[in-house]
């Protein structure tokens, strides 16, 4: 919708090189379907092609579209920073599809709110985190969160929905709520809800 006007199904996405995007950690059969359509590549924070939102490459204002789908909940803080890079790489007028858990109720709650230099180790047979905070101090946090099975991706935060929606407002992007589409299968639920955050033109 965001990129032709009408609904389409990824199948029958017309080509176009000149359509310029990015995936963070898509899923492999989205991923494919995008790369033989557009200009896209599917980027990843442990391997090759690699991309950090927290301090990505030169090339502001560059994409017509990101996907960022369940990533932002694992990325280290001020997770501002994230929102606010995802905007910059984005041309005026440009999108991102977004997604990640919330809460719907509260603030958002960071587990690591100090989190600078930081390592996981195994201990007793489970996970410890260790962390420098910037002033040296150290800090362990033991019963993890991990996404994907123990020693995958580390939960770095729980988002609350205002939280989340005020991260978003506060980097300059137009919010449009997923709606439900049936014919397709997609029925949201009420922890989470895809949305197009669409940068403003205004915002440089």
């Amino acid at each position: 919708m965001e990129l032709f006007g009408r609904v389409l199904p990824l199948k029958e996405f017309p080509r176009s090189r000149q359509i310029r995007g990015i995936g963070l950690s898509d899923w492999g059969p989205i991923a494919k379907i995008l790369a033989k359509r557009f200009d896209y590549k599917n980027t990843f924070f442990h391997r090759e092609p690699r991309l950090d939102i927290m301090n990505p490459p030169a090339g502001a204002g560059s994409y017509d579209f990101i996907i960022a789908t369940e990533v932002f909940e694992h990325v280290p803080p001020p997770v501002q920073t994230a929102f606010d890079n995802l905007a910059r790489l984005l041309k005026p007028g440009g999108f991102a599809v977004f997604s990640s858990p919330w809460e719907s109720t509260g603030d958002t709650l960071e587990h690591f709110p100090e989190l600078f230099d930081w390592e996981l180790v195994k201990f007793r047979g489970d996970y410890v985190l260790v962390n420098r905070t910037r002033e040296g101090r150290l800090e362990a946090f033991d019963n993890l969160v991990f996404h994907d099975g123990p020693g995958e991706t580390l939960e770095i935060r729980v988002f609350s929905k205002d939280g989340l929606l005020a991260n978003c407002k506060a980097a300059g992007f137009d919010i449009a709520m997923a709606e439900n589409n049936p014919a397709y299968g997609i029925l949201w639920d009420d922890w989470s809800r895809g949305m197009v955050l669409r940068k403003m033109k205004n915002n440089g």
